[in-house]
């Protein structure tokens, strides 16, 4: 499984955006209710004017269990599969911040988490716990600080020839 913006894009995206992508975090996140789809505005699917599709994804993680199960003799249920993609995500996220933090002499379990970004708050409390990490702070405005550090940068054009 991949994961981060490389493993869908924007488009098609996760299997709930309605346009044929595969599995993803996001479709994780929404199979075990941490998303509500009727909290999202209708812009997904060709026409960009439906919902969410909670039931495709919940098709997908099915089918994909079953493969799993038969393929391993194991008999994991569709949740259990969802929770191991939110898994691997929080843990493909906890290796760079130890890197950094240890990198530069510091454990990361004495210092605070700062969330930010779209899906932040559905990862941060896994992360900081997997990490030692007491405290994590969530901003009111942490869900677009990705978005305003990109608006607040310079527009650069850079070229590389070989």
């Amino acid at each position: 499984m991949a994961v981060g913006p490389e493993s869908a894009s924007s488009h098609p995206g996760p299997a709930c955006y309605r346009k044929g992508g595969p599995l993803t975090i996001t479709d994780a996140n929404l199979a075990l209710g941490r998303l509500i789809p009727e909290h999202f505005p209708s812009v997904f699917g060709p026409n960009e004017d439906q919902p969410l599709d909670h039931e495709i994804v919940l098709t997908k993680f099915k089918e994909l269990t079953a493969v799993i199960n038969q393929d391993t003799g194991k008999s994991l249920t569709w949740a259990e599969v969802a929770d191991g993609f939110l898994q691997v995500a929080n843990s493909s996220m906890c290796g760079p911040i130890r890197s950094l933090t240890e990198g530069r002499g510091h454990e990361a379990s004495k210092h605070h988490l700062a969330s930010f970004g779209g899906a932040g708050g559905q990862h941060a409390c896994a992360i900081a716990e997997t990490l030692g990490i007491k405290k994590v702070l969530i901003h009111k405005y942490s869900s677009i600080l990705s978005a305003y550090g990109i608006g607040l940068a310079d527009v650069v054009h850079e070229e590389e020839k070989p």
